[in-house]
Protein backbone atom coordinates (compact mmCIF):
# COMPACT_ATOMS: atom_id res chain seq x y z
CA UNK A 1 0.00 0.00 0.00
CA UNK A 2 1.22 3.48 -0.71
CA UNK A 3 1.60 6.19 1.96
CA UNK A 4 -0.42 8.62 1.60
CA UNK A 5 1.35 11.04 3.97
CA UNK A 6 4.14 10.87 1.31
CA UNK A 7 1.81 12.87 -1.69
CA UNK A 8 0.59 16.05 -0.29
CA UNK A 9 2.33 18.50 -1.61
CA UNK A 10 0.62 21.56 -3.55
CA UNK A 11 2.17 19.98 -7.05
CA UNK A 12 0.77 16.06 -6.31
CA UNK A 13 -2.40 17.65 -5.75
CA UNK A 14 -2.55 19.92 -8.49
CA UNK A 15 -0.61 17.59 -11.20
CA UNK A 16 -3.35 14.70 -10.44
CA UNK A 17 -6.02 17.31 -10.49
CA UNK A 18 -4.52 18.38 -13.99
CA UNK A 19 -4.55 14.77 -15.13
CA UNK A 20 -7.96 13.69 -14.13
CA UNK A 21 -9.52 16.94 -15.53
CA UNK A 22 -7.39 16.20 -18.93
CA UNK A 23 -8.39 12.45 -18.84
CA UNK A 24 -11.57 13.55 -19.76
CA UNK A 25 -12.64 12.71 -22.85
CA UNK A 26 -14.66 15.91 -23.77
CA UNK A 27 -11.70 18.17 -22.75
CA UNK A 28 -8.87 19.38 -24.95
CA UNK A 29 -6.59 21.62 -22.39
CA UNK A 30 -6.54 21.37 -18.83
CA UNK A 31 -4.61 25.26 -17.52
CA UNK A 32 -3.92 26.27 -14.20
CA UNK A 33 -3.62 30.20 -11.94
CA UNK A 34 -5.21 33.59 -11.88
CA UNK A 35 -8.42 33.80 -13.65
CA UNK A 36 -6.56 36.49 -15.62
CA UNK A 37 -4.40 33.47 -17.11
CA UNK A 38 -7.28 31.50 -19.48
CA UNK A 39 -6.13 31.91 -22.86
CA UNK A 40 -9.31 32.97 -24.30
CA UNK A 41 -7.80 34.17 -27.34
CA UNK A 42 -7.17 30.29 -28.27
CA UNK A 43 -9.81 28.69 -30.37
CA UNK A 44 -8.20 25.46 -30.44
CA UNK A 45 -8.10 24.83 -26.46
CA UNK A 46 -12.01 24.67 -25.93
CA UNK A 47 -13.75 22.74 -24.54
CA UNK A 48 -11.15 23.95 -21.91
CA UNK A 49 -10.70 22.93 -17.70
CA UNK A 50 -8.99 26.33 -15.80
CA UNK A 51 -8.06 25.16 -12.07
CA UNK A 52 -7.70 28.59 -9.89
CA UNK A 53 -6.07 27.39 -6.56
CA UNK A 54 -7.99 28.70 -3.35
CA UNK A 55 -7.14 28.61 0.25
CA UNK A 56 -5.14 25.68 2.20
CA UNK A 57 -5.97 24.76 5.38
CA UNK A 58 -3.60 23.13 8.14
CA UNK A 59 -6.27 20.94 9.92
CA UNK A 60 -5.02 18.39 13.21
CA UNK A 61 -4.36 15.20 10.89
CA UNK A 62 -5.41 16.92 7.32
CA UNK A 63 -4.66 19.38 4.86
CA UNK A 64 -7.74 20.59 2.81
CA UNK A 65 -6.93 22.42 -0.64
CA UNK A 66 -9.43 24.28 -2.31
CA UNK A 67 -9.87 25.12 -5.88
CA UNK A 68 -12.41 26.40 -8.51
CA UNK A 69 -12.43 24.54 -11.46
CA UNK A 70 -14.18 26.47 -14.33
CA UNK A 71 -15.04 24.26 -17.34
CA UNK A 72 -15.92 25.86 -20.41
CA UNK A 73 -16.97 25.80 -24.14
CA UNK A 74 -17.42 28.39 -27.48
CA UNK A 75 -20.57 29.36 -28.03
CA UNK A 76 -21.74 29.96 -31.40
CA UNK A 77 -22.52 33.75 -31.96
CA UNK A 78 -26.50 32.95 -32.77
CA UNK A 79 -26.06 30.82 -29.33
CA UNK A 80 -27.57 28.00 -31.25
CA UNK A 81 -24.95 25.66 -29.01
CA UNK A 82 -25.34 27.46 -25.71
CA UNK A 83 -27.86 24.23 -24.21
CA UNK A 84 -25.55 21.73 -25.66
CA UNK A 85 -22.23 23.77 -23.83
CA UNK A 86 -23.29 23.88 -20.69
CA UNK A 87 -24.85 20.02 -20.59
CA UNK A 88 -21.28 19.16 -21.76
CA UNK A 89 -19.30 21.88 -19.19
CA UNK A 90 -21.60 20.68 -16.76
CA UNK A 91 -20.57 16.43 -17.32
CA UNK A 92 -17.33 17.16 -17.07
CA UNK A 93 -17.35 18.58 -13.61
CA UNK A 94 -19.95 15.94 -12.25
CA UNK A 95 -17.14 13.48 -13.53
CA UNK A 96 -14.30 15.30 -11.97
CA UNK A 97 -16.15 14.87 -8.86
CA UNK A 98 -17.37 11.21 -9.59
CA UNK A 99 -13.10 10.62 -9.89
CA UNK A 100 -12.59 11.75 -6.72
CA UNK A 101 -15.09 10.25 -4.53
CA UNK A 102 -15.25 7.03 -6.52
CA UNK A 103 -12.83 6.66 -9.45
CA UNK A 104 -10.10 4.30 -10.41
CA UNK A 105 -7.79 6.71 -11.95
CA UNK A 106 -6.78 8.05 -8.26
CA UNK A 107 -7.47 4.46 -6.45
CA UNK A 108 -10.23 5.79 -4.34
CA UNK A 109 -11.83 2.35 -4.49
CA UNK A 110 -8.92 0.40 -3.62
CA UNK A 111 -8.28 2.77 -0.64
CA UNK A 112 -4.56 3.28 -1.79
CA UNK A 113 -5.33 6.78 -3.81
CA UNK A 114 -2.47 9.12 -2.92
CA UNK A 115 -3.95 12.48 -4.06
CA UNK A 116 -6.63 12.92 -1.59
CA UNK A 117 -10.52 12.76 -1.67
CA UNK A 118 -13.22 15.04 -1.82
CA UNK A 119 -14.77 15.84 1.79
CA UNK A 120 -18.66 14.87 1.86
CA UNK A 121 -20.12 17.91 1.31
CA UNK A 122 -22.98 18.93 -1.65
CA UNK A 123 -21.61 20.63 -4.26
CA UNK A 124 -22.98 23.45 -6.27
CA UNK A 125 -22.15 24.40 -9.68
CA UNK A 126 -22.73 27.80 -11.09
CA UNK A 127 -23.32 28.29 -14.75
CA UNK A 128 -21.75 31.26 -16.43
CA UNK A 129 -22.71 32.34 -19.72
CA UNK A 130 -21.18 36.36 -20.06
CA UNK A 131 -18.44 36.15 -17.47
CA UNK A 132 -15.88 36.46 -20.19
CA UNK A 133 -15.50 38.90 -22.99
CA UNK A 134 -15.17 35.98 -25.99
CA UNK A 135 -18.33 33.49 -26.64
CA UNK A 136 -17.53 30.99 -23.81
CA UNK A 137 -20.15 29.23 -21.38
CA UNK A 138 -19.62 26.86 -19.09
CA UNK A 139 -19.66 25.98 -15.18
CA UNK A 140 -17.56 26.63 -12.15
CA UNK A 141 -17.26 24.27 -9.24
CA UNK A 142 -15.56 25.37 -6.00
CA UNK A 143 -14.19 21.73 -4.55
CA UNK A 144 -12.12 20.92 -1.50
CA UNK A 145 -9.65 18.16 -1.70
CA UNK A 146 -8.72 16.40 1.39
CA UNK A 147 -5.22 14.28 2.05
CA UNK A 148 -4.05 12.76 5.19
CA UNK A 149 -1.06 14.75 7.02
CA UNK A 150 0.73 14.66 10.10
CA UNK A 151 3.01 17.37 10.89
CA UNK A 152 6.75 15.83 11.22
CA UNK A 153 9.01 18.56 12.11
CA UNK A 154 13.00 18.27 11.79
CA UNK A 155 14.93 20.21 14.34
CA UNK A 156 16.29 21.54 10.84
CA UNK A 157 15.26 21.89 7.37
CA UNK A 158 18.77 21.19 5.97
CA UNK A 159 19.01 17.56 7.85
CA UNK A 160 19.86 14.92 5.81
CA UNK A 161 19.51 11.24 6.08
CA UNK A 162 22.45 8.17 5.35
CA UNK A 163 21.38 4.45 6.37
CA UNK A 164 24.07 2.52 7.19
CA UNK A 165 22.62 -0.15 9.82
CA UNK A 166 20.73 2.55 11.09
CA UNK A 167 19.47 6.03 10.40
CA UNK A 168 22.22 8.58 10.82
CA UNK A 169 21.29 12.53 10.83
CA UNK A 170 23.63 15.76 9.74
CA UNK A 171 22.91 18.86 9.40
CA UNK A 172 25.58 19.58 6.85
CA UNK A 173 27.13 22.71 9.21
CA UNK A 174 24.01 24.47 8.81
CA UNK A 175 22.98 26.45 11.65
CA UNK A 176 20.80 24.82 14.30
CA UNK A 177 17.90 26.55 16.19
CA UNK A 178 18.07 24.52 19.28
CA UNK A 179 21.52 26.29 19.54
CA UNK A 180 19.88 29.99 19.88
CA UNK A 181 18.66 29.45 23.31
CA UNK A 182 15.80 30.53 22.35
CA UNK A 183 15.40 32.83 25.72
CA UNK A 184 14.97 36.45 25.49
CA UNK A 185 18.38 38.23 26.10
CA UNK A 186 17.42 42.42 25.96
CA UNK A 187 21.76 43.10 26.14
CA UNK A 188 22.23 40.64 22.99
CA UNK A 189 19.99 41.43 20.40
CA UNK A 190 21.67 38.55 18.37
CA UNK A 191 18.76 35.70 17.69
CA UNK A 192 20.93 33.31 16.12
CA UNK A 193 24.47 31.67 16.84
CA UNK A 194 26.95 33.48 14.87
CA UNK A 195 28.89 30.98 12.35
CA UNK A 196 31.79 29.20 13.85
CA UNK A 197 35.53 29.31 11.40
Amino acid sequence: MVNKMLNTSYNNIIDALKCVCFNHGMVNNVSSGNIEDIDLAANSVYPLVHIVPGNVIAGVQSITFSFNLLAMDLVHSDNSNEQQVLSDTLQILLDVIAQYKNGLQLGVQQNDGIFGQLDNANYTLEPFLERFDNAVAGFNLTLSIIVPATYFACDSFNLEAQYGGGWIWGDNGQINCMAANNTPAENTPTVMPEEQI
